[in-house]
């Protein structure tokens, strides 16, 4: 792990961001691997935007293979929350419109569709379930949203697993990469939480 400070905000980089990365740029002969890795980055940059203009500095940025995650000093907000998808969207519309014959900003505009979408996902840690969470507790008693949103986890992990699945069976995703980074994912997850 590589830990540094850069204006009061401690950066954090643990081993497997940097595995994942060289297994991504290592497998990826088309070159679209940066735009995805690119369209992560403007993610995160959009909630970051939204917590400066809004006076709130980040504890630390924490880069691992299951992502990038920002350690706040108070709770995050709906706006912040909601900001990095709507920034992956945003860029999506701009870049999918603009394309043209371009192939790489048609695939920079799809990855930022996959970006937001998956970033709304209501699994773990994601964008989707902290904005969920926080919908279901305003509507529902505290006891009750809780076992809902259990459920629908449940039933999201279930569909992604199923997708990826599908993935590996078509053929569209490459077997001895996806059992690398899914290792990758699972020891980050088993690390320290961000």
């Amino acid at each position: 792990m590589v830990s540094l400070r850069f204006f009061g905000v401690e950066l954090v980089f643990r081993f497997s961001f940097f595995a994942a990365v060289g297994i991504i740029l290592a497998l990826d002969k088309s070159g679209y691997g940066l735009l995805c890795l690119t369209s992560c980055l403007c993610h995160e940059a959009g909630h970051l935007a939204v917590m400066l203009v809004s006076g709130d500095v980040p504890k630390a940025l924490v880069f691992s293979g299951g992502g990038i995650c920002i350690k706040q000093r108070k709770e995050a907000s709906v706006p912040v929350l909601a900001a990095g998808c709507l920034v992956n969207f945003i860029l999506f519309t701009i870049f999918y419109f603009s394309a043209g014959n371009s192939i790489y900003r048609l695939v920079f505009a799809v990855s930022n569709l996959c970006v937001g979408i998956m970033n709304l996902l209501p699994i773990g840690d994601l964008d989707g379930k902290k904005l969920l969470e926080r919908l279901l507790i305003a509507i529902l008693p505290f006891n009750k949203a809780q076992r809902f949103m259990k459920v629908i986890e449940l039933v999201a992990l279930t569909a992604a697993g199923a997708g990826a699945a599908f993935l590996l069976v078509t053929g569209v995703l490459n077997k001895t990469a996806a059992i690398t980074l899914v290792y990758i994912f699972l020891v980050d997850l088993w690390s320290e939480k961000c």
